[in-house]
C-alpha cells in the first residue's frame, strides 16, 4: 500500500503542466523506461452531447477523422505512424474521443503535425463519408450479433429516464445514414475548440523540444466558438424496472443496475470499492456466494460506472435462464446484507489494494499513464485529483462502504435486464420479490462436511443463540440404553482434550456465556448463548466441546447422581409418574413407551466407552442442523464457521429410524400410590409430527385445554371435580399421543371418567365451535410468538424443525397453515382417532 500511495504522488509530482494562450491545457510526463511516447489528444465532447437526430455523430466524426484532411491523404496519416513503428488509434465515450499515437520517441513530431491537422483540419471527403456510414452500420450489425452489447444498450436505454447516456453511442442506422458533410464539420466547429482539450505526452523525450513542436503544431488554428450544453437533470426511474431481450441464444444473460455516481462526486472512489468488494473477482462476495457456494451462475461481476454524468452501479453475468428468479432473488438478499452488516476489514483492504494498484500497472506503460491522466484531467478538472482519488481509497472505512451501500441500493430505483429465449417472468413479479418484506433474512448453506447452516441476523440486542441438533434423544434407546441420551448431553460439555470441565466453566462464566447440551424425545444437540462481543471466544469452546469431548470416567460418576436424581425427583411427583406409565401403556415395547428421565438400572452401569461410542455414532455432520441467532455478520461467519469446523469429518455409520409402534394390547391399568389425589389419563395413538393431522391435534388440544376450555370449564368450573385439568400432546415421528388428564380426589374418580367420555362424544357429534377453534389457534400461536423471543429459542426451534423434516421455517408458516385449518377438518378427525375402542385409560393412586 505504501509503496502504491508512494507512485501515485510521484506521478502527479512529475507531470509538467502548460496551458496555451488559445486555451489547450497540455499535460507532459518524462518517461524514462522504454524509447517510446503516447501522444494523446482528447476533446471534452462524447456521445452524451450529441441531441436525438444527432445521435452516433461524434462516433462517426471519430471514423472520419482519419479519413484525410485539406493537405494530407489517408495513407499520409495512420501510413506515417506505422511505417516508424508506431500506430494510431482513436475511442468515443459518452464524454469525450480521444485520438491518439503511440510508438517509439521518434513519431513524436509526426504525431503531433497529424493529430494537430485531423482534428483542426478534417476534409470529410463525401465519398469517404458515404463510405464510413456503411462500415458504422457493419459496426452495429456486429454489435447486434453480441447478447452481452444488446442487453447493455437496453438496460442503459432503462436506467436513464432523461440522461443523453441512455442512448448508445455508437447511435441508430437512421440518423448514421441521414449525416452530411456540413453536419460533421458543424459539430467539429462547435466543440473541437483548443479549451476544450486536453493534450497529453508521455514518453522519452526532451522537454523543450517537446513544448517547441507543441507551439509549432497547436498555436496557430482556426477560431471556433465552444457550444455550451445543458445536461437534463436524471430523475431515474421510481419504481423497478424489468427490461427482457428474447432471442434465440443457448446462453441466459443478466443485468443490474441502481444509480450510482458521477466521477465528480465524492462517493465516486467509494462506490468503486464497493463495486471490487462485491464482483472485483474470483474472490469478490458475488462470485463466492452465488457461482461457488450455490453455483447459480456461470459468470457475475460488478462495477461502477462513474462518468462525468450521473453513474450506475452495474451487475453483470450469466446463468441458466431457469435460474434467473433465483438468481434474482439472491442478488437482493446478499445487497441487502451488505445494507445491513457492511463488508469485512480484509475485504476492504483487499479491494484498497487492487484499485491503488492500478495506478502502478499503469504507470508501467506510456499509454496506460495517458489514459488515466487523462482521464482525471477531463472528468475531474485537473490531474491533481490522482491524489484526492489516492486519498479517498487510502482513508474509506468499512462504516463508509456500509453508508454508501444503504444510500445506492434502492431496489425502487432496479432495473433488472435478462436476455433469453423466452421471457420467464413479469416486471409485476420483480416488483413483488422486491416488495415483500421479510422480518430478516436467514442465509442457508451447506458445509462440505455436509452440515446445514441457518444464519438468522437480529441486530436489535448484542446477543447471539446457537443450537446444533441432530436426530437422536429417547426414540432411539432402548429398554438397556434408556437414559443414554441424557447422560451423553450431560457430560459432553464437562471436558475435552484442551480443557477440564472446571476450566471450561471459568473461560464460559468470564465471557458471559453458555454452552450445555440437550436431550429430548426425537432430538438432541449442544445450545450455547453468547453476547457478540465474544462470539470469536465462545465459538472457539463450542468447536472444543463439539469435536473433543473426552467423557472421562470422573465425570461419568459424578455425573451419576444427578441422573438418577431426575429419576427420584419423578418418583416425587404423581403427575410425572402417571405420564411416564401411561405412555408405557400407550406405547408398549417400543422407544416411545421409554421414561423421558432414562432408567435407574442403566445410569447405574453406563461408563465412558458408552458414551464415546454413542457420540461417535450420532454426532455426523450430514445428520445436523446448525443455526445462528442473532447480531452476527452471515458472511464473515460462513467464513469462520468453515474454518474452525474444517476437521469435522462425515462419516457412515448404521443409522437406522424406529419402526412404527403397534397399537397396544393393554387398555386399562391401575397403579396403587398412597396419593392425596388420583391422577387420571385417557388418551390415544395419533399421527405423527409430519403428518398433516398434526395441526388438527394440536387445535384440539389447545381448544379442549386452558381455562377456556371445556375440560375446564365443565369439570372443573360447573362440576368442582379438581383443580387441574387439561389435554396435552406427546409428539414423535411415526405416531403422537392425545391425551387428557385430571387430578382428583378418589371419590370423584368415576366422574371425572365419565365427564372425559361425554366431552368427547359432544365433540365427536357436534365437533368445535368455531370460536373455539378461533380461541385455540390464537392460544397457539400466542405460545409460540412468546416462546420464540429469545434468539437461543428461535435458534433452537429452527434446528428441531429441520431436523425434524418440518423445515427451519416452520414456525414462520405456522400462522398461514393454521388458517387453513377448517371446523370439518377436527371432527372428521375425533371421528376417526378418538373413539372408545381405540383408548387407553391409566389411574395412578389409592
Amino acid at each position: 500500500m505504501e509503496a502504491t500511495a508512494k507512485n501515485s504522488d510521484y506521478i502527479v509530482n512529475k507531470v509538467v503542466e502548460k496551458k496555451l494562450k488559445n486555451g489547450l491545457t497540455v499535460l507532459f510526463y518524462p518517461y524514462d523506461r522504454e524509447d517510446v511516447v503516447t501522444v494523446k489528444l482528447c476533446v471534452k465532447v462524447g456521445s452524451a452531447y450529441e441531441n436525438e437526430k444527432q445521435a452516433g455523430l461524434t462516433h462517426l466524426i471519430e471514423h472520419m477523422i482519419f479519413k484525410g484532411t485539406e493537405t494530407k491523404k489517408p495513407e499520409d496519416i495512420v501510413g506515417t505512424i506505422e511505417a516508424l513503428g508506431g500506430y494510431m488509434n482513436a475511442f468515443t465515450s459518452f464524454d469525450y474521443t480521444c485520438y491518439y499515437a503511440t510508438g517509439p520517441a521518434k513519431i513524436l513530431e509526426n504525431s503531433l503535425d497529424i493529430l494537430s491537422d485531423v482534428v483542426f483540419h478534417p476534409f470529410f471527403d463525401p465519398k469517404e463519408l458515404e463510405r464510413e456510414k456503411e462500415v458504422v452500420i457493419e459496426e452495429m450489425k456486429m454489435r447486434l450479433d453480441n447478447p452481452h452489447v444488446v442487453l447493455w444498450e437496453e438496460v442503459m436505454k432503462a436506467s436513464y429516464q432523461k440522461y443523453p447516456y441512455r442512448r448508445p453511442i455508437i447511435g441508430y442506422e437512421e440518423t448514421v445514414r441521414s449525416f452530411k458533410r456540413e453536419d460533421l464539420l458543424s459539430f467539429v466547429n462547435q466543440f473541437y475548440t483548443p479549451e476544450n482539450m486536453v493534450l497529453s505526452v508521455i514518453g522519452k523525450v526532451n522537454q523543450d523540444r517537446l513544448f517547441a513542436l507543441v507551439d509549432k503544431y497547436f498555436t496557430n488554428l482556426p477560431k471556433r466558438t465552444l457550444k455550451k450544453v445543458k445536461f437534463p437533470k436524471e430523475p431515474f426511474t421510481e419504481k423497478p424496472r424489468l427490461v427482457w431481450v428474447e432471442r434465440p441464444v443457448k446462453e441466459g444473460y443478466f443485468a443490474l443496475t441502481f444509480p450510482g455516481a458521477s466521477f465528480k462526486d465524492e462517493d465516486a472512489p467509494i462506490l468503486e470499492l464497493l463495486a471490487e468488494v462485491l464482483g472485483g473477482g474470483e474472490s469478490s462476495r458475488l462470485y463466492v456466494r452465488l457461482k461457488r457456494d450455490l453455483n447459480l451462475v456461470k459468470t457475475i461481476s460488478m462495477s461502477a460506472f462513474t462518468p462525468a454524468g450521473p453513474g450506475l452501479i452495474e451487475i453483470f453475468g450469466t446463468a441458466d435462464p431457469e435460474k434467473f428468479k433465483e438468481v434474482l432473488s439472491q442478488l437482493i438478499t446478499e445487497l441487502e446484507e451488505i445494507k445491513d452488516f457492511g463488508v469485512t476489514e480484509e475485504e476492504l483492504k483487499k479491494a484498497k489494494v487492487k484499485l491503488l494498484s492500478d495506478f502502478v500497472f499503469d504507470a508501467e506503460t506510456s499509454e496506460g499513464l495517458s489514459s488515466t491522466l487523462s482521464a482525471f484531467q477531463l472528468n475531474r478538472g485537473t490531474y491533481k485529483d490522482i491524489l484526492w482519488y489516492k486519498k479517498k481509497i487510502d482513508e474509506a472505512t468499512v462504516e463508509d462502504l456500509k453508508e454508501a451501500a444503504k444510500k445506492y441500493f434502492d431496489f425502487n430505483k432496479m432495473v433488472g435486464g435478462f436476455l433469453s429465449e423466452k421471457r420467464l417472468f413479469t416486471e409485476e413479479y420483480l416488483k413483488n420479490l422486491i416488495s415483500v418484506k421479510k422480518e430478516k433474512t436467514i442465509k442457508s448453506f451447506s458445509l462440505e462436511n455436509g452440515l446445514k447452516v441457518f444464519i438468522y441476523p437480529r441486530k436489535d440486542l448484542p446477543t447471539i443463540g446457537i443450537t446444533l441438533a441432530f436426530p437422536g434423544g429417547l426414540r432411539f434407546e432402548t429398554p438397556q440404553t434408556n437414559g443414554l441420551f441424557q447422560a451423553l448431553t450431560l457430560i459432553w460439555t464437562r471436558g475435552t482434550q484442551k480443557y477440564s470441565a472446571e476450566e471450561i466453566n471459568f473461560k464460559l462464566e468470564s465471557l458471559g456465556a453458555s454452552i450445555k447440551g440437550f436431550s429430548g424425545r426425537n432430538t438432541f444437540g449442544i445450545k450455547a448463548l453468547s453476547l457478540s462481543s465474544n462470539l470469536e471466544e465462545t465459538l472457539e469452546l463450542f468447536k472444543e466441546i463439539l469435536l473433543y469431548p473426552t467423557f472421562k470416567p470422573e465425570e461419568c460418576e459424578k455425573a451419576r447422581p444427578e441422573l438418577i436424581s431426575m429419576l427420584l425427583m419423578q418418583e416425587d411427583s404423581p403427575i410425572s409418574l402417571a405420564v411416564t406409565q401411561f405412555l408405557k401403556i400407550l406405547f408398549s415395547d417400543h422407544p416411545y413407551g421409554l421414561n423421558i428421565a432414562g432408567d435407574q438400572r442403566f445410569y447405574q452401569s453406563f461408563n465412558s466407552e458408552d458414551l464415546k461410542q454413542a457420540y461417535q455414532r450420532f454426532v455426523n455432520p450430514n445428520k445436523g442442523v446448525l443455526t445462528i441467532v442473532g447480531d452476527v455478520d452471515p458472511f464473515i461467519l460462513k467464513q469462520k464457521l468453515e474454518t474452525i469446523l474444517k476437521d469435522w469429518k462425515p462419516f457412515s455409520a448404521p443409522f437406522s429410524e424406529e419402526e412404527e409402534p403397534k397399537l397396544p394390547s393393554q387398555r386399562f391399568q391401575k397403579i396403587k400410590k398412597e396419593t392425596f389425589q388420583n391422577q387420571i389419563l385417557l388418551g390415544f395413538q395419533t399421527p405423527g409430527l409430519t403428518s398433516k393431522e398434526k395441526l388438527v391435534l394440536e387445535v384440539l388440544s389447545s381448544a379442549l385445554s386452558g381455562q377456556d376450555g371445556r375440560l375446564f370449564r365443565i369439570l372443573r368450573d360447573e362440576r368442582a371435580l379438581a383443580y387441574s385439568v387439561t389435554s396435552f400432546t406427546v409428539f414423535y415421528p411415526k405416531k403422537s399421543a392425545f391425551v387428557l388428564y385430571i387430578g382428583c380426589s378418589p371419590e370423584k374418580e368415576e366422574a371425572a371418567i365419565a365427564g372425559f367420555w361425554e366431552i368427547l362424544e359432544e365433540i365427536s357429534q357436534n365437533g368445535l365451535t368455531q370460536e373455539e377453534i378461533e380461541r385455540a389457534k390464537n392460544r397457539l400461536l400466542g405460545k409460540l410468538k412468546l416462546g420464540l423471543q429469545s434468539n437461543l429459542s428461535k435458534a433452537e426451534d429452527m434446528a428441531v424443525n429441520e431436523v425434524l423434516n418440518l423445515g427451519w421455517d416452520y414456525s414462520q408458516k405456522y400462522e398461514t397453515m393454521l388458517k387453513s385449518l377448517k371446523q370439518e377438518d377436527i371432527k372428521n378427525f375425533i371421528k376417526t382417532y378418538l373413539q372408545k375402542d381405540k383408548a387407553v385409560l391409566f389411574i395412578l393412586g389409592k
